[in-house]
């Protein structure tokens, strides 16, 4: 996931609704359009330049397809990167064209094809890489997360469950694997770095369930990462590893920030709200663990 491109869109688009925030209105205005259209280009342009400089800066070799060996070196974590992207990327979208006067369903299917074609984008990329390849899976888990805030505004339950990431610096194996490659990596590269990663999804468990002891802005969270074992075989290839299942506490922002009802405040509620917050955690698998705060 090219987790780095999301925010640099999300940070431009997001500076220039502050600024031209004013006299919101239920029209579409050629203003307000031509701010999202400058924003979303810009930040597409700088995105793609970072990415080709990381990622696609080897020789091309004919297109072709990943045939597994994706499913193999992150243990599936990427998949839900992608997940997570496209479903940002969608949101990012769909918030830009809400703000220039769309109606919100139009914009959360305008939404959803702009995170989709996004994917389908930096799959044509890989497929010309020589380390890479077009991955039907990524594409297909990209598109759900660009799907998924369409699904969200037909169905109550569904707003009611959140996906979230959050990255600490628990293991330097990612670093340690690179070097023992001769690769040169940057020591920032946190986007490529799995066993650091968590993904979660998070339940609104008053709506689910009736009762007296969750406080409003308090949810349960599941949470799914890679451990620190893995290891390099005869062709320098990532093997062996374990996914990491975990259960948590989690915080609804929006909900625990109520007086930060502000424009800007609402907005910045809304973003770290995909942002999982240290909390109380158990770690179900591989090993019984518990964490007084996880992140």
């Amino acid at each position: 996931m090219k987790i780095k491109s999301l925010f640099i869109i999300a940070l431009l688009f997001f500076f220039n609704q502050n600024v031209f925030s004013q006299n919101d209105t239920l029209k579409l205005q050629k203003k307000r359009l031509f701010i999202v259209g400058s924003s979303i280009s810009l930040g597409l342009g700088l995105s793609y330049s970072y990415v080709q400089n990381s990622w696609w800066s080897d020789k091309k070799i004919p297109f072709h397809f990943d045939h597994g060996a994706d499913l193999v070196y992150a243990l599936n974590v990427d998949k839900a990167g992608h997940f997570m992207g496209g479903l940002e990327s969608a949101d990012i979208f769909s918030s830009s064209m809400q703000w220039a006067g769309m109606n919100e369903k139009k914009a959360v299917w305008y939404g959803a094809f702009f995170g989709s074609t996004l994917q389908l984008a930096i799959e044509m990329k890989d497929a010309y890489s020589p380390y890479w390849g077009f991955s039907k899976w990524d594409l297909s888990l990209g598109s759900l997360g660009s799907l998924w805030p369409v699904a969200q505004y037909y169905s109550d339950n569904l707003k009611k469950i959140n996906f979230k990431f959050s990255y600490y610096k628990h293991s330097n194996i990612y670093w340690e694997l690179e070097e023992q490659r001769e690769k040169e990596i940057n020591k920032y590269a946190w986007q490529d770095d799995y066993p650091n990663q968590t993904y979660w999804v998070a339940f609104n468990i008053n709506h689910f369930i009736e009762n007296h002891f969750f406080p409003e802005w308090l949810n349960v969270a599941f949470g799914f990462g890679l451990d620190n074992t893995q290891y390099l075989d005869e062709n320098n290839t990532k093997m062996g590893g374990n996914n990491e299942w975990y259960i948590a506490l989690d915080y609804d922002i929006p909900k625990l920030l109520k007086k930060w009802d502000s424009i800007t405040g609402k907005r910045v509620k809304h973003w770290l709200n995909y942002i999982h917050f240290p909390a109380p955690t158990i770690r179900i698998s591989p090993k019984l663990e518990f964490y007084p705060l996880f992140l």
